[in-house]
């Protein structure tokens, strides 16, 4: 019999595998593993020992609003505010976001004034606060770029949140292969030159120093400088993501691609401290500002260098132990089963629910049981459960460093 074992991750996904190699097994790098079914014919409420040993990473918080039979909202609690969502991705701007379109109305203000003469305080400083919320849109549209990517890859996206030196996509597990890697790093940054070409085509069409020629001028400058800046090869740029991915294909070892960028970070940041410095030998108290954008900078990309480095530095496995040593009890039921029969046939042993094609759909969250199931004894087991994905499957066969991947996912 196999069964589960509680894993804490804070990730918030469940891993789970089955005895066996199922027919065609993909490898860990496929987009999908394959999932085992139930045996027709048989009492769907009758707890059946489960050839299945499940991880489960530490329950989420469930969000407000029910949820539909057989799947799970969460929470996820993000500094800043929720201004919407854009493809069922929700959009956070971080309080420092202000910050950074405060920078840019002071810079772009004196820009604005030497180019449009004509326009006065009052209309240079209203141009200079569309510059920068235009900037932050394309910011925006940078960050959507990697997420379209990974949605047509099967990687759910948590969220995209706007902060002082730019924006951050998060997305909702480790990426498996080089090829997943490469195509949504490359794909904020391809994002970026669209929008550099379109701005620059539409510079053409305007009146040389006027208020149009001025916006779409620098917005393609901005989103040019943007691309460029994402595409150098240093963690936590997208370039260094490109990287790793090159790396990772070659060797077939991840960390290895993460050293390499990872030290390339620890290069841009030095550079970034060095011409913060040469803007205040050179420039004095007018270079102090930039000198101080270079500044955070280099510490964000430092600071990236460093969380990918230590995120992917691999624990070593304890010699000779198995997923069938972590294991505990387990039973399969139908995904409809009543919760307090279903809790009165599991015994204590972790509970897996089967949907109508005979296919594993759910893991019950124990603590979520419990509480439910003294307010609504009737309500169906899949109210508290955690889906399973064909993206979270873990074989007893798998290799430790198969196992380490999946758990770090």
């Amino acid at each position: 019999m196999a069964g589960a074992v509680d894993a804490c991750h804070g990730a918030g996904t469940d891993i789970w595998g089955a005895t066996g190699s199922p027919p065609n097994r993909p490898t860990h790098t496929d987009p999908g593993r394959t999932r085992p079914t139930m045996p027709t014919g048989t009492d769907p409420y009758r707890p059946r020992p489960s050839g299945i040993a499940v991880l489960n990473y530490a329950p989420l918080v469930p969000s407000e609003g029910k949820s539909q039979p057989g799947t799970r909202r969460f929470a996820r609690w993000s500094a800043g505010l929720r201004v919407g969502h854009i493809a069922g991705i929700p959009i956070t701007v971080a309080p420092s976001s202000l910050i950074s379109v405060l920078l840019i109305v002071v810079l772009a203000g004196p820009v604005v004034s030497d180019l449009v003469p004509t326009l006065g305080d009052t209309g240079t400083y209203l141009v200079a606060v569309a510059l920068a919320l235009a900037l932050q849109v394309s910011v925006l549209a940078h960050e959507l770029g990697h997420c379209v990517a990974a949605q047509r890859m099967g990687v759910e996206v948590i969220e995209v949140r706007l902060f002082l030196l730019g924006g951050v996509s998060e997305i909702a597990r480790l990426l498996r292969s080089p090829r997943e890697e490469a195509r949504i790093a490359a794909a904020g940054p391809a994002v970026s030159v669209l929008l550099s070409v379109f701005f620059f085509g539409l510079t053409s069409l305007t009146t040389s120093y006027t208020v149009w020629w001025l916006l779409t001028l620098e917005l393609a400058w901005a989103n040019a400088i943007v691309a460029i800046f994402n595409l150098i090869p240093a963690l936590p740029l997208d370039g260094g993501r490109v990287l790793r991915a090159g790396i990772w294909s070659r060797t077939g070892r991840r960390s290895a691609g993460t050293k390499a960028a990872a030290v390339g970070g620890y290069v841009v940041a030095a550079a970034l401290i060095g011409w913060g410095i040469y803007q205040v030998v050179t420039g004095g108290r007018a270079g102090l500002l930039q000198a101080l954008v270079s500044a955070a900078m280099a510490y964000f990309v430092a600071l990236g260098a460093r969380a990918e480095a230590i995120a992917d530095t691999e624990p070593a496995w304890p010699v000779g132990m198995t997923v069938q040593t972590l294991a505990r009890p387990a039973v399969q039921l139908a995904a409809e089963t009543p919760l307090e029969l279903a809790l009165h046939s599991a015994n204590g042993a972790q509970i897996i629910l089967i949907g109508a094609e005979g296919v594993a759909v759910g893991l019950v969250d124990e603590r979520s049981a419990l509480s439910l199931v003294a307010r609504s004894p009737r309500s169906p087991a899949s109210a508290v459960a955690f889906p399973v994905t064909s993206q979270n499957v873990l074989l007893f066969s798998d290799s430790p460093s198969e196992v380490q991947l999946q758990l770090r996912s």
